[in-house]
């Protein structure tokens, strides 16, 4: 457009000084107005681009916010899910219940144990051995064992033999004898028997070596 408006003005001094005719001229100012309504038109389309420029800026920080509203949405309802899932009371394990803490309807807090769980497959017993005779005893050895009643017998494998001592089974006889306290230290024996039950007792009637 600026080279047709120097053009036209160039065309215009002609025609003052009577250079050219007046066609020649008329012919110059057309093309003069078509550059300048060309310029008008592409400065609108210019115009309208930069508006939509800005709408589309717009309508991404809209589409950012609408995400993020949307995640945090999401996180809210997950949170649900979680304290809904929480409302069902679920065992760790199979087993059977030997005691209950609370009364159904009772207002309890997070963390308050309701009942207590036995795994009937998973038990053992613990002997407590005198110093004297532990050496009798290995890990992982098979041992045999009978309950009071002479009649439950079981088998079991030692898994722990402690090694802190317990307690005192045999008091000395005298503080200035040659006699000292025979301590004891305790035997785990896992039976894995459903028949064991908590509190009872048994003795060792037998053991193989592993």
């Amino acid at each position: 457009m600026e080279l047709a408006r120097l053009t036209f003005n160039r065309y215009q001094g002609l025609l003052t000084a009577g250079a050219i005719s007046r066609q020649t001229y008329d012919q110059e100012k057309s093309a003069y107005d078509q550059a300048v309504a060309a310029y008008n038109q592409t400065t609108q389309a210019v115009s309208q681009a930069e508006s939509g420029l800005l709408q589309t800026d717009v309508d991404k920080a809209n589409e950012t916010a609408l995400l993020r509203r949307k995640e945090q949405a999401e996180a809210a309802l997950r949170q649900i899910e979680v304290n809904l899932d929480e409302t069902i009371i679920r065992a760790p394990f199979d087993g059977i219940i030997t005691e209950k803490y609370v009364e159904e309807g009772s207002m309890i807090s997070t963390g308050t144990p309701l009942v207590a769980v036995q795994d009937p497959t998973d038990n053992w017993v613990d002997i407590k051995v005198p110093e004297t005779e532990l050496s009798g005893y290995h890990l992982h050895d098979k041992v045999t064992l009978t309950g009071r009643d002479d009649k439950t017998k079981v088998t079991g494998e030692i898994t722990d033999i402690s090694r802190k001592a317990d307690f005192a089974t045999q008091r000395a006889t005298s503080e200035r004898g040659k006699d000292t306290d025979i301590i004891t230290f305790n035997v785990k024996i896992q039976i894995n028997d459903t028949r064991i039950r908590p509190g009872m007792r048994f003795r060792i009637t037998g053991s193989e070596p592993a």
